[in-house]
């Protein structure tokens, strides 16, 4: 009889409903501290990760125990200095020639490492043309993007004077980021050419090098590459370049192999056209 007339009675109901509200508050964990609990084992988690990887870190201090690259023979180590002394005079030749108008200078020696890679190690994936177009241009490209950070005439770090006109990020911050982006972004296109990561450093700091730099910059890496390819190849040993674009190379073999790909569909293409057009034409001379 008490329990029907509880039923019956909506102030009762009211005031249980709420009790009971009250009680799921009291037990529940708010939705913004689910958040911190989460995010607490987050980054205790990966503390603990972090802390195992520094413990582990200084084993590989000992080294794998491998051993070093052998030395060449002294017939390619002669090939290598011919190759590169030749070279290396003709890029010094174009340099000094093109110095008479200072909008195009270079600096030639910002390709000895490229020399080094390409006549010593010429099957180097770093060292083919692609890698030397893509990653001067990235590089380049790179350095005068961030040339265009201002500084504020700040040394090390951040200095607050008071003066307002002033604000910008330190030089060496922007030389550091330069590089950074440099290295990182050659990586990440695929486009890897270690000697070419200097030039994000160069042209950030020195407003020397524009845009005209990067037209005899491009010059200069034509030069390489066709000289390697014409000197190079006159080695029974060795071969130069190994690619070109090299496009699809796990897949398809190669930018060779995607020019095949295509001309084999093309082929199909015309093929299949050719025998739909003889088969209408014997179905109209059936009909007929």
């Amino acid at each position: 009889l008490d329990f029907a007339s509880m039923v019956l009675n909506k102030d009762e109901l009211d005031k249980l409903r709420k009790a009971q509200e009250e009680n799921e508050l009291g037990t529940s964990v708010p939705r913004d501290d689910n958040c911190a609990v989460k995010l607490a084992k987050k980054t205790c988690a990966f503390s603990v990760h972090t802390l195992k990887q520094v413990k582990k870190s200084h084993r590989k201090w000992k080294g794998a125990n491998l051993h070093g690259p052998p030395r060449q023979s002294f017939s390619d180590c002669f090939f290598c200095f011919t190759g590169v002394f030749l070279t290396m005079l003709t890029i010094l030749k174009v340099a000094k020639s093109i110095r008479v108008d200072s909008k195009f200078d270079f600096d030639a020696g910002w390709y000895s490492s490229t020399l080094c890679i390409v006549y010593a190690l010429t099957p180097a994936p770093v060292g083919q043309p692609r890698q030397i177009f893509a990653a001067h241009l990235w590089n380049m490209l790179v350095g005068m993007a961030c040339r265009q950070i201002p500084t504020g005439g700040f040394g090390d770090f951040m200095e607050w004077n008071g003066d307002s006109d002033k604000y910008g990020m330190p030089l060496i911050w922007v030389q550091a980021l330069a590089v950074a982006l440099g290295v990182s972004g050659q990586a990440y296109i695929g486009i890897l050419h270690p000697p070419a990561s200097g030039l994000s450093l160069t042209f950030t700091s020195n407003p020397k090098w524009t845009w005209s730099t990067m037209a005899s910059v491009m010059l200069a890496d034509c030069i390489v590459v066709v000289m390697g390819m014409v000197i190079i190849n006159l080695s029974e040993k060795k071969q130069y370049p190994l690619y070109w674009l090299g496009l699809g190379w796990q897949g398809s073999g190669g930018s060779m192999g995607t020019a095949r790909y295509a001309a084999r569909s093309a082929r199909r293409g015309v093929n299949s056209m050719k025998n739909s057009i003889t088969r209408k034409s014997i179905k109209g001379e059936e009909v007929v």
